[in-house]
C-alpha cells in the first residue's frame, strides 16, 4: 500500500504488525489471516498477547521441550481459536506468557509475566517447568521475573497459566495502571499467598482435593554453549537439514522483501516460516544440500539488499521498537536513526563477537534496551544552537551491561543521560562503550 507507509513490522513479540493499510481494506484481510490460521483479534489492549516460544521448536540438537503444543493450547484457549474471548478479553493490563524450550531462553522467559523455564526434576528425571514470574516493562518501572519458587510438571503448564490468569483477571488492581500489572499484585499479596492461590485454582481445575507444588528445580549439568546465535546455517536434530536465520535489519520489511521471503520459504522450507524476538525470520528444514542455492538468491546475496544470512557483528544484533515515525508515544525516531548509527559502527569498528544493541522511542521500552548489551532509550536532551544556546533536541540515554539467557539481567540505570542523537554527540559514545568494554578495535 505505497513504500512509504505499507509493509510489515516484526516486533521484539515475535509477530507481525501490517501498516498503511487502507481501512476499506482491512476486513478483507483480517478474514484473510483468520483463513490461514492468524488473528489480529486480543492482540492489543488489556489482553493476553501472542504466546512466545522457541523459534527452533522440534529442530534444536540441544532441545529440551518443545515448545509448539503448549503455546498452540494456550493461544486457541484465551484467543477462542483466534475468533476472540470475552472471558479473557478485560484484563486490568496486558499480559505476556513465554515458553522456552532450551537454556539459551529464546523466549526471553525473564522479561514476561508468566515465564516457563524447562528443567527435569533432580530426582525423578521428569521434564517440567520451573515458573518465573511477573516480568515487564513501562514507564515507570521495569522488573525481571521472580521465581514462584515451584517447579510443575510439564502437563500442568496449561493448569498454571488457566490459574494466574483468572487470579489476575479477578484480583487485580485495574486503579493507577501504572501499577496493574502482575508484579504489583504479586508484591501485594506476597508471593506465598499468592502461590497458594493459584494451587487452590488449580485444585478446583483439575478436580482434586489440593495440589502441592515441588520446589524449583535446579539443572544439574554445566552450559557451556552461552546464548547461541540464531542467525546463519545451523544444524537441525533431522538428519540432513538445517534451519537458517535470515536477518531482518531493524524488523522491518517492505510488500516486495515479504514476497521475497515467502517465495524463499516455498521454494526451500516447505513454506514455513517463522520469527524470533529478535525481530528476524528462519527458514526451518532446509535440505543441506540446497544451501548454497539459497545463500546465491539475489533477494541475499546482491549487494543492494537488505536482508542477508550472515549480517555484521553490530547491525546484525539490532533491535528497534516501532520509532516515532508510527508510534504516537515515542519521543524519538528510532528505525532510521539506528540503522544509520550501526551502519557509521561498522565502518569504524571491528568486533570479534556479535553485540546486541536495542534502541527504544520512550521509557515503555517496547525496544527493550534493559537486556541489551548496549541500550538505547528516547530522552530530552539539549545541545547548543549556532548561537550558543542550549535547545531542547531529541536524545538518548544508554544503558550498558544487560543480558539474555540463562543468567539474564536487566540494566535498569542508564551509564549515560541526555545524549543529543546526533552522530557528532552519540557515536564518540557508542565506539568509547564498545572499545572499552567489548573488544572492538578501531579499523585502520
Amino acid at each position: 500500500h505505497g513504500p512509504e507507509f505499507g509493509g510489515v513490522d516484526t516486533p521484539p513479540g515475535a509477530n507481525i504488525q501490517l501498516r498503511g493499510m487502507p481501512f476499506e481494506d482491512s476486513a478483507d484481510a483480517v478474514k484473510g489471516l483468520q483463513q490461514r490460521g492468524l488473528t489480529s483479534l486480543m492482540s492489543g489492549l488489556d489482553n493476553l498477547r501472542n504466546m512466545v516460544g522457541s523459534p527452533i521448536a522440534g529442530l534444536d540438537p540441544l532441545e529440551l521441550y518443545d515448545t509448539r503444543a503448549l503455546t498452540k493450547q494456550i493461544d486457541s484457549w484465551y484467543s477462542g481459536d483466534g475468533l476472540g474471548n470475552p472471558e479473557w478479553a478485560n484484563l486490568p493490563r496486558k499480559f505476556n506468557i513465554a515458553i522456552s524450550g532450551s537454556r539459551d531462553d529464546f523466549a526471553h522467559t525473564h522479561i514476561n509475566d508468566i515465564g516457563l523455564v524447562p528443567v527435569k526434576h533432580s530426582v525423578s528425571g521428569k521434564m517440567g517447568f520451573n515458573v518465573m514470574l511477573g516480568g515487564y516493562f513501562s514507564i515507570k518501572r521495569a522488573a525481571g521475573s521472580i521465581p514462584m519458587n515451584a517447579w510443575i510438571p510439564e502437563e500442568d503448564a496449561f493448569d498454571l497459566c488457566r490459574a494466574i490468569l483468572r487470579i489476575f483477571r479477578d484480583m487485580g488492581s485495574r486503579g493507577d495502571r501504572q501499577k496493574t500489572r502482575l508484579m504489583w499484585l504479586i508484591e501485594e499479596m506476597g508471593m506465598d499467598k499468592f502461590r497458594d492461590t493459584v494451587a487452590s485454582d488449580m485444585a478446583a481445575l483439575k478436580g482434586v482435593d489440593a495440589v502441592v507444588f515441588e520446589a524449583h528445580q535446579v539443572q544439574k549439568e554445566a552450559w557451556t554453549h552461552g546464548h547461541r546465535d540464531l542467525l546463519g546455517v545451523h544444524e537441525q536434530k533431522q538428519a540432513g537439514k538445517v534451519w537458517v536465520g535470515i536477518h531482518v535489519p531493524v524488523g522491518r520489511l517492505s510488500a516486495d522483501e515479504c514476497d521475497a521471503i515467502a517465495a524463499l520459504a516455498d521454494k526451500y522450507s516447505g513454506g514455513e516460516i517463522r520469527f524470533t524476538v529478535e525481530q528476524n525470520v528462519l527458514l526451518p528444514n532446509v535440505d543441506k544440500s540446497a544451501v548454497e542455492s539459497l545463500r546465491a538468491e539475489p533477494f541475499l546475496s546482491s549487494l543492494d539488499s537488505r536482508l542477508s544470512m550472515e549480517p555484521g557483528n553490530i547491525a546484525g544484533h539490532v533491535i528497534s521498537c516501532t520509532g516515532a515515525q508510527f508510534c504516537p508515544v515515542a519521543i524519538v525516531e528510532t528505525k532510521l536513526n539506528i540503522v544509520n548509527l550501526t551502519r557509521k559502527l561498522e565502518e569504524r569498528l571491528s568486533l570479534p563477537h556479535k553485540v546486541r544493541i536495542h534502541m527504544t522511542g520512550c521509557p515503555n521500552s517496547c525496544g527493550q534496551v534493559q537486556v541489551a548489551d548496549i541500550g538505547l532509550m528516547g530522552a530530552p536532551a539539549k545541545k547548543a544552537n549556532a548561537e550558543g544556546v542550549m535547545k531542547a533536541v531529541p536524545g538518548v540515554n544508554v544503558f550498558v551491561g544487560g543480558s539474555i539467557g540463562e543468567d539474564a539481567r536487566l540494566q535498569l540505570e542508564p551509564s549515560f543521560k541526555g545524549i543529543p542523537l546526533t552522530e557528532e554527540d552519540l557515536l564518540p559514545v557508542l565506539c568509547d562503550i564498545l572499545t572499552s568494554k567489548f573488544g572492538a578495535v578501531i579499523k585502520q
